[in-house]
């Protein structure tokens, strides 16, 4: 099942990029450039969420992010792992990374919605 979800994934990814990636090694950078996107996005709204807490909440969220990057990285990993030694376990992991970065995106969203009210 994770092998049919990653196929198409690899290939929405092949044509959602407007440089057609050809060449693994191109599919694995414009990945990983798609990873590094959602990060620095992650980044801003977990900026904007920090700014509305108290004290305590801060050093809460600051603990259950730091927990959620090993969760996710070793989520990646594992995901990752079953095509070691092929030159598309670069791809894999960086869409397992970016999959999971835009989920938490949400998840810090709606905390900022709901403190909002």
């Amino acid at each position: 099942m994770k092998q049919k979800y990653y196929l198409i994934v690899l290939v929405a990814l092949c044509f959602s990029t407007n440089s057609f990636a050809q060449t693994q090694l191109e599919m694995n950078k414009a990945a990983d450039a798609k990873y590094r996107k959602a990060d620095a996005e992650l980044n801003k709204v977990y900026k904007q969420l920090i700014s509305i807490l108290n004290q305590s909440e801060k050093l809460l969220l600051i603990q259950a992010e730091k927990d959620w990057v090993k969760f996710r990285d070793s989520s990646c990993k594992f995901e990752s792992s079953q095509y070691e030694g092929g030159s598309i376990k670069p791809l894999i992991y960086s869409t397992c990374l970016e999959e999971l970065t835009r989920k938490r995106i949400l998840e810090i969203k709606v905390s900022i919605k709901e403190r909002d009210k």
